[in-house]
C-alpha cells in the first residue's frame, strides 16, 4: 500500500459526539467518579462497565 504526502498531513480526529479531556479536567473527574463509587460502595452497589459506543443497528 503507497501513501502519499497528503495522506501523511492529516490530522486525526476523533469521533463525533466525543471528546478530549486535559489532565487537569480528569483529575477533577477521577476526584467526582471516586466520590460517587465509594457511596454507592457504602450503599452495597456494585459498578458494572457498558459499553461507550455501539453499532447503529442496535
Amino acid at each position: 500500500m503507497r501513501f502519499n504526502r497528503k495522506d501523511m498531513a492529516a490530522k486525526p480526529s476523533i469521533p463525533k459526539g466525543t471528546r478530549d479531556f486535559s489532565p487537569v479536567e480528569m483529575a477533577k473527574r477521577n476526584y467526582i467518579f471516586d466520590t460517587i463509587r465509594d457511596v454507592y460502595h457504602l450503599y452495597g452497589f456494585q459498578q458494572i462497565e457498558t459499553p461507550s459506543m455501539e453499532m447503529l443497528s442496535t
